[in-house]
């Protein structure tokens, strides 16, 4: 019957204890207070002090655990204040633990998002990829100032990642551990007062998860419907797209859902890099806000105004105008005779910085855009490249190999070497699709790097890897092209995070039924017995229905060049064509 009360009695403790800090320091009160008495009355029976005077005299102890030394008396009541002064420190530092916990506790529970958000106008980003830390460095260089991130990864790990990254300065980031697909943690992110979302993942399985419980919860709690959120998500797999589709007519009145379809997007570059050196750097620079900014005009005053007039205008003003958006085109590159309309938007690019883009110096005879390519990936893309790349590229001309088959070889570089010999291959690829088969890609690249060194090969290199560290590591001056899927992507849907807009004009570039970037020799178009400017070439080409954003030569790329500049045979000028035929009209 004892032990049962006493297990009694300690049970209801804990649950006291546990109910948090304030239910915890009241326990501590009064107990200490309950002990201070039984103490207090113990002195005054038993060395002639008033009840009060004995109370007063040991809560001075037990606050001053270094009065001890004014007790004077009998050595007993010396003894009695000692305890009450060990009681004293044993009291003081239960509060000050108590204390602790609570901040601790209240930490640990603001990184893992169990605390309301109160920003305002903030991005979120739920879920985790190695899109996360270029769509922050985009957001940051597109100035939102509020940014928040939910995901299951360790909060820790994430926020030294962006500390090292250098991107966290002038810009708020709220990291916080939790699922995103419990809809009590969307709850507490203040997803009304958000400006947009994206959803990131490895696997689409949880980017789904994700989009249903923000479903579910913009559907219940989510009632405002003047301003429609925008929700961009990243799709690996095509067969989802359907789904995402199916989603999007269920809450078509409370937001609009962007699907960016990573693969391909990554493999029409991929397509067109295989044929232009140094294309993937454009894409870079055109995704970026750093140096290239791309301006949508929907208030303009160009009404009935040609739209070859209205680009010398803007050219006259260090922009180059590349074309419209209206409710029929996405991206519509008209004849130059054609009449701007009030409801037409105006594309438009601007410099932000110097932008130059650096590469190794290419000989005038390296350039050549009819490759024979070696590509080297995993085999269960290869039905997906295949379709893509060769859109831009003959079959024939690609020759295949995996990384499996390269493993399995004793002599890496004999295998590579023949199959770059026998072959005459001009360039090669390789495509890693995610961060855990960088690795293979960045091993077989040193080899490639030693045989063309030593062989003195004359071939350019274009790599697809995912993570901007990886691409660091193996960073050289004789590999020309590196596109960074992380990068890449992470900057596309930080566009679509800032100006949605914005994602239809990339699509229309990213997809192959859309317009093309592509690079030409100035020499097969021009003679250049006089003097031709960059306002001269854009002037010939728009007569084409091409619009001119760039020029190359050797070692660097320059878009929105100054009208001015002055161009000669050795230049490549970049183009974005509606139809490739026109230019040979």
């Amino acid at each position: 019957m004892f032990r049962y009360i006493y297990r009694k009695f300690i049970y209801k403790i804990d649950k006291i204890l546990n109910k948090g800090f304030l239910h915890q320091v009241v326990f501590l009160i009064l107990f200490i207070t309950i002990a201070l008495i039984i103490i207090s009355t113990f002195v005054s029976l038993s060395f002639n002090f008033s009840f009060p005077n004995a109370f007063w005299q040991s809560l001075m102890q037990f606050i001053d655990t270094g009065n001890i030394s004014s007790v004077e008396g009998d050595k007993k009541l010396v003894i009695t204040f000692l305890f009450v002064t060990f009681f004293g420190v044993f009291g003081w530092g239960l509060l000050i633990a108590m204390i602790n916990n609570s901040l601790q506790d209240r930490i640990k529970n603001l990184s893992k998002g169990n605390i309301f958000i109160m920003e305002k106008n903030h991005s979120i980003i739920l879920g985790y990829g190695e899109e996360v830390f270029s769509i922050i460095e985009e957001l940051k260089n597109g100035k939102v100032k509020n940014i928040v991130l939910l995901s299951e990864y360790d909060s820790n790990y994430i926020k030294k990642r962006i500390v090292f990254s250098k991107i966290n300065k002038k810009v708020n980031i709220i990291v916080r551990e939790g699922n995103p697909s419990i809809i009590e943690n969307l709850k507490l992110l203040n997803i009304k007062k958000a400006h947009s979302i994206a959803i990131i993942s490895n696997d689409d399985t949880q980017s789904l998860k994700i989009l249903l419980s923000l479903k579910n919860f913009i559907l219940n709690d989510y009632k405002d419907d003047d301003d429609k959120m925008n929700v961009s998500i990243l799709v690996a797999n095509k067969e989802n797209i359907e789904i995402i589709k199916s989603i999007q007519n269920e809450v078509e009145n409370q937001f609009k859902i962007h699907i960016i379809y990573k693969y391909e997007i990554l493999y029409k570059i991929i397509g067109q890099s295989m044929i232009y050196t140094g294309l993937s750097s454009v894409y870079e620079e055109l995704f970026s806000y750093k140096c290239i900014d791309i301006k949508l005009e929907d208030k303009h005053n160009y009404e009935n105004y040609t739209f070859n007039e209205v680009a010398l205008k803007y050219m006259e003003n260090k922009m180059i105008l590349f074309g419209i958006i209206n409710e029929e085109y996405p991206l519509y590159i008209p004849d130059k005779n054609y009449k701007i309309q009030k409801t037409d938007t105006l594309t438009l690019f601007h410099s932000n910085d110097d932008n130059t883009i650096e590469h190794r110096k290419i000989k005038d005879e390296d350039i050549n855009y009819n490759h024979k390519v070696l590509l080297i990936l995993d085999n269960n893309k290869e039905k997906e490249v295949i379709n893509e790349i060769t859109y831009y590229i003959n079959r024939e001309d690609i020759i295949k190999t995996y990384y499996k088959d390269i493993e399995e070889e004793d002599s890496k570089y004999n295998f590579l070497f023949k199959k770059i010999k026998n072959n005459d291959i001009t360039k090669i690829v390789l495509i890693s699709d995610h961060i855990e088969t960088d690795i293979n890609t960045i091993n077989i690249l040193l080899i490639i790097r030693h045989i063309i060194n030593k062989e003195k090969l004359n071939i350019s290199i274009l790599s697809l890897i995912t993570s901007i560290e990886n691409r660091n590591l193996i960073f050289s001056e004789d590999i020309k092209d590196f596109i960074v899927s992380g990068r890449l992507i992470g900057t596309l849907i930080a566009h679509s995070l800032i100006n949605p807009k914005i994602l239809y004009l990339f699509e229309n570039l990213l997809t192959k039924n859309g317009n093309d970037i592509i690079m030409i020799k100035a020499k097969d178009y021009f003679d250049f017995n006089d003097k031709k400017t960059f306002e001269d070439i854009y002037n010939f080409f728009i007569n084409k229905k091409s619009i001119p954003i760039g020029l190359k030569i050797q070692s660097n790329i320059i878009l929105n060049p100054d009208k001015d500049i002055e161009v000669n045979d050795k230049y490549e000028i970049i183009i974005i064509v509606r139809d490739e035929d026109l230019l040979l009209s």
